[in-house]
């Protein structure tokens, strides 16, 4: 069950960063956060949410 649930998470993160999804949610330059555009600031995002899911994956021992 625990497999399942990652694999549907990465698949919903890969989403977020092709298109439709990423045209209309990260694809601007304006709001800049710290400096940084929206674009990169997303993109950013979503891989730092990776980082985080992989880690719990790895210390609950998930696909192990």
């Amino acid at each position: 069950m625990r497999e399942r649930l990652a694999i549907a998470y990465f698949v919903a993160s890969t989403i977020a960063l092709v298109a439709p999804v990423y045209t209309s949610v990260g694809n601007h330059i304006e709001p800049r956060v710290l400096g940084l555009p929206w674009s990169l600031v997303y993109v950013l995002g979503v891989i730092a949410a990776n980082f985080v899911a992989l880690a719990w994956m790895y210390r609950r021992g998930i696909g192990r």
